[in-house]
């Protein structure tokens, strides 16, 4: 019968079963384990030699670099050498300035872009031709280009493209007709104005009473018996300077209050003062001046305008 051998793999003997008698010693262990050992084993002598090659070579590296500061301090750097690093930090300034001026050009093309919207919108909502957007593009343009807008409110700047626009066209807004639309405050607007006025030397173009006279009396409803008559009256006003310093808006607002009471289609200071953006007390002030001088004024012919027309009918102020 053949013995029952057991194999000891931890000291590495053959033992017999039966009598634990030695038969063999110095075995060796063929089991998966020896194999995972073995090859951990190659694994770790790998890293080693590869780090000591990367020892090496991070040693010959600071020795070069050691020997290439030392060069450079005692001025015998390599001339080659020397124009590579000039021509690589020309390269790295060139490809940063050109970077920046990318994203300032993109941030400029964004800012002309809104500006252009916002113009373009406000004289939709007035209602305004073709010909303003585009002077008010124009002008923005101008400003952006000599970067006239650095410190200042944007919007301001907008909307006082939008009133320089209709100055030059002859189509002139109010200051509180631009401040409703743009939601400025008239202040800004008038200090924006006088800034880009001297800067960019652009004509505001004249606006008179005649400018306003139209659109206030369409605002108002009135029929075009008041509104030729208010104009009648505002050219004989002008002619014997009844109104001499007065500003147009305070003249058409006066001339159209005492022209409707006249033809017989009154309309409140109160509410004409809303329209043309100037208070109540403005409007009554310049009317009494009017009135004070309304038998010069009245002419045979301005009465003629209306079959009711009466100079009876002008309120006392």
């Amino acid at each position: 019968m053949a013995p029952k051998l057991i194999h000891d793999f931890t000291s590495g003997d053959l033992l017999c079963a039966d009598c634990n008698t030695v038969i063999g010693d110095r075995l060796i262990d063929s089991r998966s384990a020896w194999r995972s050992t073995a090859k951990i084993s190659r694994q770790a002598e790998e890293d080693a030699r590869m780090l000591m090659s990367l020892q090496t070579i991070a040693a010959q590296a600071h020795d070069t670099t050691s020997s290439t500061s030392s060069q450079s301090d005692s001025g015998n750097n390599s001339p080659v050498s020397a124009g590579k690093d000039a021509i690589l930090s020309r390269a790295l300034r060139s490809r940063t300035h050109g970077r920046a001026a990318a994203q300032r050009h993109e941030r400029q093309e964004r800012n002309l872009v809104r500006a252009f919207s916002e113009i373009s919108t406000a004289c939709a909502t007035m209602d305004l031709p073709r010909i303003i957007d585009d002077t008010a593009r124009d002008l923005y343009k101008r400003v952006d280009a000599e970067n006239l807008h650095r410190g200042k409110n944007i919007d301001a700047i907008i909307a006082t493209c939008i009133f320089l626009a209709c100055r030059q066209k002859s189509l002139p807004r109010t200051f509180k007709e631009i401040c409703a639309l743009t939601k400025v405050p008239r202040k800004d607007i008038g200090r924006t104005f006088k800034f880009l006025k001297e800067k960019l030397g652009a004509e505001a173009g004249p606006m008179s009473s005649d400018d306003l006279m139209a659109r206030f009396c369409a605002n108002l409803s009135l029929l075009s018996s008041a509104q030729e008559c208010a104009v009648m009256l505002n050219q004989m006003a002008k002619q014997r300077d009844t109104l001499a310093g007065k500003s147009p808006v305070s003249i058409a607002g006066a001339c159209i209050y005492m022209a409707s009471h006249l033809v017989g289609q009154p309309r409140d200071a109160k509410v004409i003062s809303h329209v043309a953006g100037v208070s109540e007390v403005t409007i009554k002030n310049s009317y009494k001046l009017l009135f004070a001088d309304r038998h010069q004024l009245v002419s045979e012919e301005m009465l003629r305008v209306s079959p009711m027309a009466s100079i009876e009918f002008l309120p006392t102020p």
